[in-house]
């Protein structure tokens, strides 16, 4: 491994479940939510557990990507992107989190056993190379966090 990818990798460690610098990691916030919260969708059509949900897919095209798969795809806005899901009690909301984490673990796994040269091989099926998508993981967890955040806070006050 070398000093770009371990950058994107501390990166991905840090927004995930370390200590960042704008506060609170996604994991922190999603482990203090109580699943009764987390259909409720009081700004837009998303919710926090279709955000989460959201999240786990992209790190799952990117897992799929890692391992050559050109045929796997997210279109924005469609197939695989934005997953309805319903949580119905604390199990199925700690089995999403658990997914999450797994998907996490995979991908600093896959990671791992890269070096810089990754970020600029071209991902399979795709005109775009690995590093902007790589660099652009933490950037969206955080981005989605922002809207985690507000719905249980909106949440709370309702």
């Amino acid at each position: 491994m070398t000093e770009q990818l371990e950058v994107i990798i501390s990166n991905l460690k840090t927004c995930f479940d370390e200590k960042p610098w704008y506060g609170t990691s996604l994991m922190q916030k999603l482990q203090v939510i109580p699943w009764q919260v987390v259909n409720d969708k009081l700004y837009d059509s998303k919710s926090i557990a279709v955000l989460v949900k959201h999240i786990i897919n992209w790190r799952i095209f990117v897992l799929k990507k890692l391992a050559g798969d050109a045929v796997y795809n997210i279109i924005i806005d469609g197939a695989n992107d934005w997953d309805e899901i319903s949580v119905s009690n604390e199990l199925e909301w700690r089995a999403l989190i658990e997914q999450l984490q797994e998907t996490q673990n995979q991908l600093l796994i896959a990671l791992s056993k890269e070096d810089d040269s990754l970020l600029e091989r071209q991902v399979p099926g795709k005109d775009y190379l690995f590093g902007p998508i790589l660099t652009s993981i933490a950037q969206h967890d955080i981005y989605h966090l922002g809207q985690i955040a507000m719905l249980n806070a909106m949440a709370k006050s309702s």
